[in-house]
């Protein structure tokens, strides 16, 4: 009796944005996978080893599986455009200011 092998089927994947250097690269990967999108980034290795980010050698893809696409590029086109501004978070209330008492708890007199 022999067992019939699963072969894995290659994934697809397709190109979200392009990004100038590394860092916002990284950025926007984090992002996606934040919101539990896989995505994986693309670059030539020349540029990042000595550091040039001319002529397309600085230039980063960032690559999700052709399933997420659409909804990577809504959360793209989300983070750059928002809708409605970010509310301001309610200020934590004042610490009275002066000098503090150290605790009596175990104080010998």
């Amino acid at each position: 009796m022999t067992t019939a092998r699963r072969v894995p089927r290659q994934i697809r994947y397709r190109v979200v944005t392009v990004t100038q250097g590394l860092l916002p690269a990284e950025v926007v990967r984090t992002y996606l996978r934040s919101h539990g999108i896989p995505a994986v980034l693309r670059y030539e290795s020349a540029g990042r080893a000595l550091g040039i980010t001319v002529d397309g050698l600085g230039e980063v893809q960032v690559l999700v599986p052709a399933r997420w696409e659409r909804q990577a590029r809504r959360l793209l086109r989300a983070r750059e455009h928002p809708r409605r501004p970010l509310r301001a978070r309610r200020a934590a209330p004042a610490r009275p200011r002066g000098r503090r008492r150290p605790p009596t708890a175990g104080r010998s007199r």
